[in-house]
């Protein structure tokens, strides 16, 4: 075996790796002020079950690394602590209301394993 070819397979190796881990691969995020890294960190790091990323444009922006049905249920008792009722599902918006007022709260699959909300300002 040629002697170059351990090295050249390390270097690969550190090359992919330090590749993977700026998460690159990942789609675009729906906002510019946080990176990729940044997101999946804090979803995977936090104790919480929705935690707050980052608040751009009128909206703030949660993130889970939960299932789709526990991050649901983890908006829904969020809403509800807030006195909001969830009244129904549009694909993949949730309607609330309290008093006379609504909001739509959209949800995105962002990777396979992290789940973003966007609420508006306020909420």
């Amino acid at each position: 075996m040629k002697k170059w070819i351990i090295p050249v397979v390390i270097l690969c190796l550190i090359a992919v790796n330090a590749a993977l881990s700026t998460k690159f691969h990942y789609p675009e995020l729906p906002f510019t002020n946080k990176t990729k890294q940044e997101v999946a960190r804090l979803a995977t790091s936090s104790e919480l079950p929705l935690s707050k990323v980052t608040q751009q444009d009128g909206y703030v922006w949660l993130v889970t690394d939960d299932s789709l049905d526990v991050a649901v249920n983890s908006l829904k008792q969020r809403m509800k602590k807030n006195g909001w009722n969830f009244v129904e599902q549009y694909g993949s918006s949730y309607l609330f209301e309290k008093n006379n007022e609504k909001v739509f709260i959209e949800s995105e699959q962002w990777t396979g394993n992290f789940l973003l909300f966007q609420l508006p300002l306020g909420f």
